[in-house]
């Protein structure tokens, strides 16, 4: 059975480094390269960055065999799911783009009040 850790965090910036610290602890646990756990935290810093400042946020961490799933959520910027789902503008460094480069694989949920929860998950080299 996979472990499973989860925190909630304010959205405030001021606990970005709180929040960076706590994933890294969590990837050092799963045995993920220092590139798949930077790659991991600037997905997470990035996600958060856009999710506004206003608020709490709930993180939780799966942590399987291969790899770490994340949940982050529940947010209220409906623009972040828009901006996940469409496609990007060459040249412009958007969240879309962010995450395609830094996790494997993503996704997010929508609930009937409206808030989001994104998914990401970020595989070790030995494969999920």
């Amino acid at each position: 059975m996979p472990e499973q850790v989860r925190i909630e965090a304010p959205l405030d910036g001021a606990f970005g480094p709180v929040v960076r610290l706590i994933v890294g602890g969590i990837a050092e646990r799963a045995d993920l390269a220092f590139d798949e756990m930077d790659d991991l935290q600037l997905g997470i810093e990035r996600l958060l960055a856009e999710a506004g400042v206003d608020g709490r946020v709930r993180l939780s961490f799966e942590l399987g065999p291969a790899g770490i799933r994340t949940r982050i959520g529940p947010l209220r910027e409906r623009g972040l799911a828009d901006a996940l789902q469409r496609e990007d503008a060459p040249g412009t460094l958007t969240l879309r783009r962010v995450l395609d480069t830094v996790v494997d694989s993503y996704g997010v949920e929508e609930s009937a009040d409206g808030q989001i929860t994104v998914r990401l998950e970020k595989l070790a080299d030995r494969g999920w």
